[in-house]
């Protein structure tokens, strides 16, 4: 198949030679926060492919959320390096065209911006599904549908190389991308389906926000319950409000080029600024709010829905523990006849811990008695991700400290063993039974 030709570079796609001083301040930011964004999501990466790999040994399964993070983190490094090559044009002082690094950072972009956007969508999905609706699809159509949007992605940046070769990315205001020529196969190839995630993503997380609070509102949650879910249901708004901000700039930004507006290099490296920190940003969003899976040592379920997001602007509650107040209100109604007033005996209230029923009222029974009332309300629920996590901290906080103020090994392992006294291990009464067994026929012999 012939491929179409396109005109010789004008002033604006051929090479940019001597780049201005007032640029590089700008250039300089880009490279150093595609660097973080490029650092974080390698970091998560590795982790989260330890973890799958981890899990997959000890339980045989994975967790279908945790593998969208993962693809996300794929596209968030193509998007980060995309932007890390303009240092190669600070290294130079010029913008070269024909070169490989300008036909691989314009076709990161292509491919980097295009998945971030898809795998941002996907997760949003994933979360009304299984927050809204309960419903998670089977492994088989979901390792379908991963495969076939990868094949979307590259797909659509393969169009326009088999179509137009080496001539489609060219220079494009101070770095690479597609020829400013190609206008329709920039919207259509590209922006249009960035646009199209940017609001499906505010309509899905608008969606959850909305039928969280009708929940609420309708009593649908325990009123313990419903306190969590508000806080849950502000969350919502932070996943699109960041990929909304680190995106739309510079969509706007070529968006205006199109209608013979072209931006200043100055406003075309804020907007690289914006997009090149989605990469940090959603390593810092999911670590914040999805830490209970992404940290987990074992495998999370995937009929978690609500439970595995933590709020990280919120108080965290206590579920365990004790912690005295003392509460002692003294009644001053009670007049002698003459007018004084006289000591009456209040209420001392003794609430143990935060959440639980249980407490000691001290009262006036008389002149000269107090009466101790103690209550107490026992409540049986399973255990939530977030109990673990406090429980694991109890028990790091209760473990004995060496001299130098390190943990102990030994020491930490003694505590465990205690704590664990009373519920005997099966090794354990293997060992019990063969010293028993080794016993006996001692005594025999």
């Amino acid at each position: 198949m012939p491929r179409i030709q396109l005109q010789p570079l004008d002033v604006d796609s051929a090479t940019l030679h001597g780049i201005s001083s007032d640029m590089y301040p700008w250039l300089r930011a880009v490279v150093v926060l595609s660097f973080l964004s490029f650092i974080s999501a390698i970091t998560l990466l590795i982790l989260l492919a330890y973890r799958l790999i981890q899990w997959h040994r000890k339980a045989k399964r994975t967790n279908q959320f945790v593998i969208l993070i993962f693809n996300l983190l794929i596209a968030d490094v193509q998007q980060s390096m995309a932007f890390l090559l303009n240092i190669e044009w600070l290294r130079v002082g010029s913008v070269v065209v024909g070169t490989p690094i300008c036909y691989t950072q314009g076709w990161l972009i292509s491919t980097g911006d295009l998945a971030s956007g898809v795998w941002c969508f996907v997760i949003g999905l994933h979360t009304f599904a299984s927050v809204v609706l309960d419903f998670r699809v089977s492994n088989k159509c979901f390792c379908t549908t991963i495969i076939a949007l990868w094949t979307f992605i590259y797909g659509i940046s393969l169009v326009g190389v088999g179509m137009y070769g080496k001539g489609l990315y060219v220079r494009s205001g101070i770095w690479c991308w597609i020829h400013h020529d190609l206008q329709d196969l920039r919207l259509w190839l590209h922006y249009f389906w960035i646009f199209v995630f940017e609001f499906g993503n505010v309509i899905i997380y608008a969606l959850i926000y909305l039928i969280l609070l009708t929940r609420i509102r309708t009593n649908y949650y325990t009123p313990a319950a419903a306190a969590r879910v508000h806080e849950i249901s502000l969350l919502m708004l932070v996943y699109p409000l960041v990929y909304v901000i680190c995106t739309i700039p510079l969509a706007s930004a070529r968006m205006a080029a199109m209608g013979g507006h072209p931006p200043s290099y100055t406003r075309l490296c804020l907007a690289a600024c914006m997009i090149t920190s989605n990469g940090w940003l959603d390593v810092l969003l999911y670590t914040l709010t999805r830490r209970i899976m992404v940290f987990s040592d074992e495998p999370p379920p995937d009929d978690n829905g609500i439970d595995t997001f933590a709020v990280f602007w919120a108080e965290k509650s206590t579920r365990f523990g004790g912690t005295w107040s003392i509460e002692g209100p003294t009644s001053r109604d009670n007049s002698s006849k003459h007018g004084r007033p006289r000591r009456g005996f209040g209420s001392l209230s003794l609430p143990l811990g935060n959440g639980n029923e249980s407490e000691s009222d001290l009262v006036g029974a008389g002149n000269r008695d107090i009466k101790l009332v103690t209550t107490t309300r026992v409540f049986s629920e399973p255990a939530q991700p977030d109990d673990l996590e406090e429980i694991e901290e109890m028990t790091r906080k209760r473990r004995p400290r060496t001299p130098v103020g390190r943990w102990s090994e030994e020491s930490g392992a003694v505590v465990k063993e205690l704590d664990s006294s009373h519920i005997p291990s099966t090794k354990s009464i293997r060992t019990l039974r063969s010293m028993a067994s080794l016993g006996s026929k001692a005594e025999s012999s």
